[in-house]
């Protein structure tokens, strides 16, 4: 009989992780963001009657894991405020490793399937349970006060600029030619070190939208010039780990 991925992993992976054992009176955490070797400017363009994502897109480096960075410590925020005390062990890989644009690799099926690297940091830190953040991409969905719209797919985290749709603002009644949404589509995934195991998982597909009006602007992407923009991205990625986090372990037990 063929041995399968999974049978060849736990073989070679689970033992090591195994041998320790694991109360969970005593939870040790580890996180590992794959989220930011790059963000992403996507443009919007209808594809009305089509399944093409016809969306423009530009990618543009991260700035060496800052982002990453950002996202742990408010892992390690959200870990503090819910469990006082609780340990945690940031991890990292290159943001040269292709698990950050083929996070697929990582899962297989309800279990996770980690670098060598990974599980020597996990075994070193005697972590209990692994926080893992990766990229998801999903439809494009502006929130508006009655519902939501948007063209195509995003994935990961950056900003999505639309042009050509026109919105009224309620709140003041002015015409806005278009919308910049920095974006989180993330997948958060909470591992049982021990045994590979995905306990849970947690979806993020956030936006937040910033509107082209009482601004002297021809395109949407200036409406926040260059710190504002990774200031609202920071603040964005913030809010959403915060709030998935507390979620994501109360299954833990």
């Amino acid at each position: 009989m063929p041995v399968t991925r999974r049978q060849l992993m736990a073989a070679l992976v689970t033992p090591s992780l195994a041998a320790r054992p694991v109360q969970a009176q005593a939870r040790r955490y580890a996180a590992l963001s794959l989220l930011a070797d790059q963000f992403d400017v996507v443009y919007a363009r209808e594809s009305t009657g089509s399944h093409f994502d016809r969306n423009r897109r530009r990618s543009f480096d991260a700035g060496a894991g800052t982002f990453d960075r950002i996202a742990l410590q408010a892992v390690q925020r959200a870990l503090q405020s819910a469990e006082p005390g609780t340990q945690l062990t940031m991890l990292s890989l290159p943001t040269t490793s292709r698990l950050y644009q083929e996070p697929d690799r990582i899962f297989d099926g309800k279990s996770v399937v980690l670098p060598g690297a990974v599980v020597d940091a996990l075994d070193t830190a005697k972590a209990t349970h692994l926080l893992l953040l990766t990229k998801v991409r999903a439809d494009a969905l502006v929130p508006l006060v009655d519902g939501a719209t948007g063209f195509g797919t995003v994935r990961g985290l950056g900003f999505y600029v639309d042009a050509n749709t026109r919105f009224t603002l309620r709140s003041t009644g002015e015409t806005s030619a278009g919308v910049l949404a920095p974006f989180a589509y993330m997948r958060l995934s909470l591992v049982d070190v021990a045994t590979g195991d995905i306990v849970r998982d947690q979806l993020v597909r956030a936006m937040r939208p910033y509107f082209a009006a009482g601004v002297s602007v021809v395109d949407p992407w200036d409406v926040l010039n260059a710190d504002q923009k990774v200031e609202a991205l920071k603040q964005l990625l913030e809010s959403e780990v915060g709030k998935a986090v507390p979620t994501l372990i109360g299954s833990a037990n």
